[in-house]
Protein backbone atom coordinates (compact mmCIF):
# COMPACT_ATOMS: atom_id res chain seq x y z
CA UNK A 1 0.00 0.00 0.00
CA UNK A 2 2.84 2.47 1.16
CA UNK A 3 4.32 1.81 -2.74
CA UNK A 4 1.24 2.48 -4.13
CA UNK A 5 0.37 5.51 -2.36
CA UNK A 6 4.10 6.74 -3.30
CA UNK A 7 4.05 6.26 -7.06
CA UNK A 8 0.62 7.99 -6.57
CA UNK A 9 2.70 11.20 -5.45
CA UNK A 10 5.23 10.98 -7.80
CA UNK A 11 2.86 10.45 -10.46
CA UNK A 12 0.53 13.52 -9.32
CA UNK A 13 3.42 15.85 -9.30
CA UNK A 14 4.74 14.29 -13.18
CA UNK A 15 1.04 14.88 -13.87
CA UNK A 16 0.95 18.96 -12.82
CA UNK A 17 4.41 19.26 -14.49
CA UNK A 18 3.17 18.64 -17.89
CA UNK A 19 -0.55 20.18 -17.56
CA UNK A 20 1.62 23.53 -16.25
CA UNK A 21 3.64 23.44 -19.50
CA UNK A 22 0.59 22.63 -21.66
CA UNK A 23 -1.41 25.52 -19.98
CA UNK A 24 1.15 27.82 -20.71
CA UNK A 25 0.65 26.70 -24.68
CA UNK A 26 3.34 24.90 -25.51
CA UNK A 27 2.60 22.39 -28.10
CA UNK A 28 5.30 19.96 -27.27
CA UNK A 29 2.69 16.69 -26.77
CA UNK A 30 0.97 17.15 -30.10
CA UNK A 31 2.71 14.25 -31.54
CA UNK A 32 2.96 12.32 -28.91
CA UNK A 33 1.85 8.28 -29.47
CA UNK A 34 2.51 5.92 -26.88
CA UNK A 35 4.03 2.08 -28.07
CA UNK A 36 4.44 -0.84 -26.73
CA UNK A 37 5.56 -4.43 -28.48
CA UNK A 38 4.14 -7.38 -26.54
CA UNK A 39 5.03 -6.87 -22.70
CA UNK A 40 8.00 -4.02 -23.36
CA UNK A 41 6.73 -0.62 -23.65
CA UNK A 42 8.77 1.36 -26.29
CA UNK A 43 10.87 4.27 -25.26
CA UNK A 44 9.38 7.59 -26.00
CA UNK A 45 11.37 9.25 -28.75
CA UNK A 46 11.04 10.90 -32.14
CA UNK A 47 12.61 8.05 -33.71
CA UNK A 48 11.12 5.44 -32.43
CA UNK A 49 7.37 7.23 -31.92
CA UNK A 50 4.61 6.45 -34.40
CA UNK A 51 2.88 9.39 -36.29
CA UNK A 52 -0.37 10.09 -37.92
CA UNK A 53 -1.17 11.22 -41.26
CA UNK A 54 -4.17 11.97 -42.08
CA UNK A 55 -6.43 9.59 -39.93
CA UNK A 56 -3.79 6.56 -40.58
CA UNK A 57 -0.63 5.94 -38.03
CA UNK A 58 2.50 4.79 -39.50
CA UNK A 59 4.98 3.30 -37.33
CA UNK A 60 8.66 3.37 -37.91
CA UNK A 61 9.20 -0.16 -40.19
CA UNK A 62 12.07 -1.12 -38.38
CA UNK A 63 10.11 -1.37 -34.88
CA UNK A 64 8.32 -4.39 -36.47
CA UNK A 65 11.59 -6.66 -36.50
CA UNK A 66 13.40 -8.36 -33.82
CA UNK A 67 17.17 -7.77 -34.84
CA UNK A 68 16.41 -3.37 -34.92
CA UNK A 69 13.72 -2.78 -32.15
CA UNK A 70 15.84 -4.44 -28.63
CA UNK A 71 14.98 -7.93 -29.41
CA UNK A 72 11.19 -8.23 -29.13
CA UNK A 73 9.79 -10.81 -31.62
CA UNK A 74 7.23 -9.91 -34.03
CA UNK A 75 7.50 -12.94 -36.13
CA UNK A 76 8.22 -9.71 -38.82
CA UNK A 77 11.53 -9.69 -40.45
CA UNK A 78 13.13 -6.84 -42.34
CA UNK A 79 13.95 -8.30 -46.33
CA UNK A 80 15.78 -4.66 -46.63
CA UNK A 81 15.94 -1.53 -48.75
CA UNK A 82 16.42 -1.62 -52.50
CA UNK A 83 17.74 1.92 -53.23
CA UNK A 84 17.99 1.37 -56.81
CA UNK A 85 14.74 -0.22 -57.07
CA UNK A 86 13.24 2.29 -54.23
CA UNK A 87 11.74 -0.61 -52.38
CA UNK A 88 11.34 -1.77 -48.91
CA UNK A 89 10.25 -5.42 -48.28
CA UNK A 90 9.34 -7.20 -44.96
CA UNK A 91 8.57 -10.72 -44.90
CA UNK A 92 7.81 -13.90 -42.35
CA UNK A 93 8.33 -17.39 -42.19
CA UNK A 94 4.68 -18.58 -43.17
CA UNK A 95 6.25 -17.06 -46.06
CA UNK A 96 4.37 -13.65 -46.82
CA UNK A 97 6.22 -11.25 -48.54
CA UNK A 98 5.38 -7.34 -48.79
CA UNK A 99 7.12 -4.88 -50.55
CA UNK A 100 7.27 -1.42 -50.65
CA UNK A 101 7.35 0.50 -53.50
CA UNK A 102 8.46 3.77 -52.06
CA UNK A 103 8.14 6.61 -55.19
CA UNK A 104 4.61 5.20 -54.60
CA UNK A 105 3.92 4.22 -51.05
CA UNK A 106 1.89 1.17 -52.58
CA UNK A 107 2.40 -2.28 -51.36
CA UNK A 108 2.67 -5.69 -52.98
CA UNK A 109 2.85 -9.31 -51.99
CA UNK A 110 5.87 -9.59 -55.23
CA UNK A 111 7.29 -6.62 -57.70
CA UNK A 112 6.92 -6.43 -59.95
CA UNK A 113 4.16 -8.97 -60.70
CA UNK A 114 2.51 -9.71 -57.56
CA UNK A 115 -0.78 -8.15 -56.42
CA UNK A 116 -1.60 -4.95 -54.38
CA UNK A 117 -1.99 -4.93 -50.93
CA UNK A 118 -3.82 -2.74 -48.29
CA UNK A 119 -0.63 -1.62 -46.34
CA UNK A 120 1.01 1.53 -47.38
CA UNK A 121 4.33 3.47 -46.53
CA UNK A 122 5.68 7.02 -46.73
CA UNK A 123 8.93 9.08 -45.94
CA UNK A 124 9.18 11.55 -42.85
CA UNK A 125 12.79 12.90 -42.49
CA UNK A 126 14.57 10.55 -44.29
CA UNK A 127 12.77 7.64 -42.14
CA UNK A 128 10.04 5.06 -43.01
CA UNK A 129 7.33 4.32 -41.99
CA UNK A 130 4.79 1.86 -42.75
CA UNK A 131 0.81 2.07 -41.72
CA UNK A 132 0.71 0.16 -38.61
CA UNK A 133 -2.94 -1.70 -38.37
CA UNK A 134 -3.02 -2.81 -42.05
CA UNK A 135 0.80 -4.18 -41.66
CA UNK A 136 0.08 -5.78 -38.82
CA UNK A 137 -3.21 -7.11 -40.35
CA UNK A 138 -1.01 -8.62 -43.64
CA UNK A 139 1.77 -10.91 -41.20
CA UNK A 140 -1.61 -12.06 -38.50
CA UNK A 141 -0.04 -9.50 -35.65
CA UNK A 142 -2.48 -7.88 -33.15
CA UNK A 143 -2.38 -4.49 -33.21
CA UNK A 144 -4.74 -2.58 -30.45
CA UNK A 145 -5.62 1.68 -30.55
CA UNK A 146 -6.85 2.85 -27.36
CA UNK A 147 -5.86 5.84 -24.93
CA UNK A 148 -3.78 6.77 -22.21
CA UNK A 149 -5.60 9.38 -19.51
CA UNK A 150 -3.75 11.56 -17.63
CA UNK A 151 -5.62 13.98 -16.08
CA UNK A 152 -7.42 15.96 -18.60
CA UNK A 153 -4.91 14.60 -21.48
CA UNK A 154 -5.52 12.18 -23.66
CA UNK A 155 -2.51 10.54 -25.88
CA UNK A 156 -3.17 7.58 -28.48
CA UNK A 157 -1.39 4.17 -27.12
CA UNK A 158 -1.06 1.68 -29.40
CA UNK A 159 0.13 -1.86 -28.19
CA UNK A 160 1.07 -4.22 -31.26
CA UNK A 161 2.08 -8.19 -29.94
CA UNK A 162 1.70 -11.80 -31.23
CA UNK A 163 -0.54 -13.91 -29.00
CA UNK A 164 2.46 -14.81 -26.62
CA UNK A 165 2.18 -12.52 -24.75
CA UNK A 166 2.39 -12.43 -20.61
CA UNK A 167 0.16 -9.57 -20.11
CA UNK A 168 -3.54 -9.19 -21.76
CA UNK A 169 -4.56 -5.83 -23.22
CA UNK A 170 -6.33 -4.24 -20.23
CA UNK A 171 -3.20 -5.77 -17.36
CA UNK A 172 -0.67 -4.27 -19.88
CA UNK A 173 -1.86 -1.02 -20.15
CA UNK A 174 -2.43 -0.72 -16.14
CA UNK A 175 1.09 -1.95 -15.22
CA UNK A 176 2.57 0.40 -17.89
CA UNK A 177 0.64 3.74 -17.18
CA UNK A 178 3.45 5.17 -14.74
CA UNK A 179 6.54 4.07 -17.19
CA UNK A 180 4.81 6.61 -19.91
CA UNK A 181 4.08 8.98 -17.50
CA UNK A 182 7.81 9.32 -16.98
CA UNK A 183 8.53 9.07 -19.95
CA UNK A 184 6.29 11.89 -21.05
CA UNK A 185 8.22 14.07 -18.55
CA UNK A 186 11.78 13.41 -19.96
CA UNK A 187 10.29 13.79 -24.14
CA UNK A 188 8.72 17.05 -22.18
CA UNK A 189 12.31 18.23 -21.23
CA UNK A 190 14.30 17.08 -24.30
CA UNK A 191 12.02 18.58 -26.94
CA UNK A 192 11.48 21.89 -24.72
CA UNK A 193 15.00 22.02 -23.22
CA UNK A 194 13.47 22.07 -19.45
CA UNK A 195 16.31 21.33 -17.08
CA UNK A 196 15.09 19.28 -14.10
CA UNK A 197 16.75 15.41 -13.69
CA UNK A 198 13.56 13.03 -13.42
CA UNK A 199 15.30 9.71 -12.68
CA UNK A 200 13.44 8.11 -9.02
CA UNK A 201 13.90 10.31 -6.05
CA UNK A 202 14.73 13.63 -7.59
CA UNK A 203 12.69 16.67 -6.88
CA UNK A 204 10.39 18.06 -10.15
CA UNK A 205 9.94 21.70 -10.07
CA UNK A 206 6.83 23.22 -12.50
CA UNK A 207 8.60 24.25 -15.63
CA UNK A 208 7.16 27.80 -14.98
CA UNK A 209 9.46 27.93 -11.41
CA UNK A 210 12.61 26.12 -12.78
CA UNK A 211 15.54 28.30 -12.99
CA UNK A 212 17.82 27.70 -16.19
CA UNK A 213 20.93 25.46 -14.88
CA UNK A 214 22.88 25.23 -18.63
CA UNK A 215 22.85 27.48 -21.31
CA UNK A 216 23.43 24.36 -23.45
CA UNK A 217 21.30 23.62 -26.48
CA UNK A 218 22.41 20.19 -28.10
CA UNK A 219 18.96 19.22 -29.43
CA UNK A 220 20.69 18.34 -32.92
CA UNK A 221 22.79 16.27 -31.68
CA UNK A 222 21.87 12.84 -31.39
CA UNK A 223 23.84 10.47 -28.62
CA UNK A 224 23.90 6.41 -28.79
CA UNK A 225 24.82 5.17 -25.21
CA UNK A 226 26.43 1.23 -25.00
CA UNK A 227 27.04 -0.44 -21.66
CA UNK A 228 30.01 -3.55 -21.70
CA UNK A 229 29.68 -6.31 -19.71
CA UNK A 230 32.97 -6.76 -18.39
CA UNK A 231 32.62 -8.62 -15.36
CA UNK A 232 31.72 -5.56 -13.12
CA UNK A 233 28.79 -6.08 -12.31
CA UNK A 234 26.92 -2.67 -12.46
CA UNK A 235 25.44 -3.44 -16.14
CA UNK A 236 21.88 -4.49 -14.66
CA UNK A 237 21.98 -1.11 -12.45
CA UNK A 238 22.97 0.87 -15.31
CA UNK A 239 20.70 -0.51 -17.90
CA UNK A 240 17.83 -0.04 -15.38
CA UNK A 241 19.00 3.65 -15.05
CA UNK A 242 18.70 4.49 -18.67
CA UNK A 243 15.01 2.99 -18.92
CA UNK A 244 13.75 5.21 -15.83
CA UNK A 245 14.67 8.21 -18.63
CA UNK A 246 12.52 6.61 -20.57
CA UNK A 247 15.92 5.38 -22.96
CA UNK A 248 17.56 2.66 -24.34
CA UNK A 249 21.33 1.72 -24.90
CA UNK A 250 23.08 -1.59 -26.14
CA UNK A 251 24.54 -4.26 -24.36
CA UNK A 252 27.69 -5.09 -25.61
CA UNK A 253 28.54 -8.77 -24.55
CA UNK A 254 31.42 -11.24 -25.37
CA UNK A 255 30.20 -13.79 -27.67
CA UNK A 256 32.12 -16.22 -25.88
CA UNK A 257 30.22 -15.46 -22.96
CA UNK A 258 26.78 -15.13 -24.24
CA UNK A 259 25.95 -18.51 -22.24
CA UNK A 260 26.89 -17.44 -18.65
CA UNK A 261 25.11 -13.77 -19.35
CA UNK A 262 21.81 -15.16 -19.63
CA UNK A 263 19.72 -13.22 -17.09
CA UNK A 264 21.78 -10.10 -18.21
CA UNK A 265 20.67 -10.57 -21.72
CA UNK A 266 17.00 -10.92 -21.03
CA UNK A 267 17.04 -8.39 -18.85
CA UNK A 268 18.62 -6.27 -21.73
CA UNK A 269 15.71 -7.37 -24.20
CA UNK A 270 12.77 -7.05 -21.86
CA UNK A 271 13.41 -3.62 -20.94
CA UNK A 272 13.81 -2.52 -24.86
CA UNK A 273 16.88 -2.43 -25.18
CA UNK A 274 19.51 -3.49 -28.14
CA UNK A 275 22.27 -6.10 -27.72
CA UNK A 276 25.24 -6.28 -29.55
CA UNK A 277 28.06 -8.74 -29.31
CA UNK A 278 31.80 -8.19 -28.96
CA UNK A 279 34.77 -10.18 -30.35
CA UNK A 280 38.87 -9.54 -29.99
CA UNK A 281 40.21 -11.95 -31.52
CA UNK A 282 42.25 -11.29 -34.86
CA UNK A 283 41.07 -14.24 -36.95
CA UNK A 284 37.96 -13.03 -39.24
CA UNK A 285 37.14 -16.43 -39.69
CA UNK A 286 37.09 -17.51 -36.23
CA UNK A 287 35.20 -14.12 -35.62
CA UNK A 288 32.83 -15.27 -38.04
CA UNK A 289 32.23 -18.41 -35.91
CA UNK A 290 32.01 -17.07 -32.86
CA UNK A 291 29.28 -14.63 -33.24
CA UNK A 292 27.06 -16.97 -35.30
CA UNK A 293 27.27 -19.45 -32.62
CA UNK A 294 26.42 -16.57 -30.44
CA UNK A 295 23.38 -15.64 -32.62
CA UNK A 296 22.44 -19.51 -32.01
CA UNK A 297 22.42 -19.11 -28.07
CA UNK A 298 20.78 -15.61 -28.14
CA UNK A 299 17.83 -17.13 -30.08
CA UNK A 300 17.85 -20.12 -27.66
CA UNK A 301 18.37 -17.62 -24.09
CA UNK A 302 15.93 -14.76 -25.03
CA UNK A 303 14.44 -15.32 -29.07
CA UNK A 304 16.01 -12.93 -30.82
CA UNK A 305 19.43 -12.22 -33.03
CA UNK A 306 21.67 -9.68 -33.61
CA UNK A 307 23.71 -7.94 -36.51
CA UNK A 308 25.87 -5.53 -34.60
CA UNK A 309 29.11 -5.92 -33.06
CA UNK A 310 31.79 -4.20 -31.32
CA UNK A 311 35.41 -5.95 -33.38
CA UNK A 312 38.29 -5.08 -31.48
CA UNK A 313 40.90 -5.81 -34.29
CA UNK A 314 40.05 -3.41 -36.81
CA UNK A 315 41.03 -5.96 -40.06
CA UNK A 316 38.48 -8.18 -38.72
CA UNK A 317 36.10 -5.03 -38.41
CA UNK A 318 36.70 -4.69 -41.64
CA UNK A 319 35.47 -8.20 -42.40
CA UNK A 320 33.02 -8.49 -40.46
CA UNK A 321 31.29 -4.96 -41.92
CA UNK A 322 31.85 -6.97 -45.64
CA UNK A 323 29.71 -10.09 -44.39
CA UNK A 324 26.76 -7.82 -43.09
CA UNK A 325 27.64 -6.76 -39.66
CA UNK A 326 27.08 -3.49 -38.41
CA UNK A 327 30.90 -2.19 -36.19
CA UNK A 328 30.20 -0.29 -33.30
CA UNK A 329 32.96 1.92 -33.25
CA UNK A 330 32.36 4.59 -30.28
CA UNK A 331 33.54 8.25 -30.45
CA UNK A 332 34.20 8.60 -27.04
CA UNK A 333 35.81 5.21 -24.75
CA UNK A 334 34.54 6.04 -21.38
CA UNK A 335 36.54 3.41 -19.59
CA UNK A 336 38.03 4.84 -16.02
CA UNK A 337 41.68 4.44 -15.80
CA UNK A 338 43.02 2.56 -12.60
CA UNK A 339 42.30 4.95 -9.38
CA UNK A 340 40.10 7.39 -11.36
CA UNK A 341 36.98 8.93 -9.84
CA UNK A 342 33.57 8.97 -11.23
CA UNK A 343 33.48 12.70 -11.29
CA UNK A 344 36.64 12.74 -13.55
CA UNK A 345 35.22 10.47 -15.81
CA UNK A 346 31.95 12.13 -16.01
CA UNK A 347 34.28 15.41 -16.29
CA UNK A 348 36.08 13.27 -19.34
CA UNK A 349 32.72 12.28 -21.22
CA UNK A 350 31.24 15.93 -21.31
CA UNK A 351 34.31 17.78 -22.20
CA UNK A 352 34.68 15.63 -25.26
CA UNK A 353 31.05 15.22 -25.91
CA UNK A 354 30.70 19.23 -25.87
CA UNK A 355 32.81 19.10 -29.01
CA UNK A 356 30.80 16.54 -30.67
CA UNK A 357 28.63 17.77 -33.68
CA UNK A 358 25.70 15.26 -35.48
CA UNK A 359 25.92 12.14 -33.96
CA UNK A 360 28.14 10.22 -30.86
CA UNK A 361 28.61 6.60 -29.36
CA UNK A 362 29.56 6.44 -26.00
CA UNK A 363 30.86 2.98 -24.69
CA UNK A 364 31.17 2.68 -20.71
CA UNK A 365 32.07 -0.45 -19.02
CA UNK A 366 30.22 -1.73 -16.34
CA UNK A 367 32.06 -1.17 -13.28
CA UNK A 368 30.75 0.95 -10.17
CA UNK A 369 32.82 4.04 -11.40
CA UNK A 370 31.16 3.76 -14.76
CA UNK A 371 27.86 3.21 -13.23
CA UNK A 372 28.02 6.15 -10.96
CA UNK A 373 29.47 8.90 -14.07
CA UNK A 374 26.36 7.33 -16.13
CA UNK A 375 23.88 8.42 -13.15
CA UNK A 376 25.25 12.07 -13.40
CA UNK A 377 25.58 11.93 -16.99
CA UNK A 378 21.88 11.29 -18.10
CA UNK A 379 20.64 14.28 -16.29
CA UNK A 380 22.74 16.04 -18.23
CA UNK A 381 21.79 14.90 -21.56
CA UNK A 382 18.69 15.72 -20.22
CA UNK A 383 19.41 19.16 -19.35
CA UNK A 384 21.17 20.18 -22.41
CA UNK A 385 18.66 18.57 -24.94
CA UNK A 386 20.59 15.52 -26.26
CA UNK A 387 18.98 13.59 -28.84
CA UNK A 388 19.36 9.93 -26.92
CA UNK A 389 18.93 7.31 -28.95
CA UNK A 390 18.13 3.67 -29.23
CA UNK A 391 20.97 2.12 -31.19
CA UNK A 392 18.55 0.00 -33.60
CA UNK A 393 19.91 -0.92 -36.80
CA UNK A 394 18.91 1.27 -39.67
CA UNK A 395 20.61 4.12 -37.25
CA UNK A 396 24.19 2.85 -38.20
Amino acid sequence: MRKRLLAGLCAAALLLVLIQGYAAGEEWDANVIFLALNDSPVPLSDSTMPINVGGTIYLPYFMLDANQNGGIRLGIINGGQDKVKSTLTLYNTEPRNLTFDLRTGLSYDYIPDGDRQTPTAIIRGGQIYVSASSTCSYFGVRYIYSNIQFGDKSYPYIRIRTDNVALDDVSFKSSATTTYLIQLQNYYRSVTGQGAETGPGSTITPPALQPPESDQDRRGVRVYLGVRSDGGGAAPEMLDRLRDYGWGGLLLVSADQVDRQDDLIRQAVGSGHMVGLITDTRDPAKALRELTQANELLAHIALTETRIVLAEDPVVAQTLAGAGWLCWEEDILAVPGEGQSSGSLYRQITGRLEDREGRTRITLDDSAVSAAALNRLLGTLLTDGYSVRLAVESEF
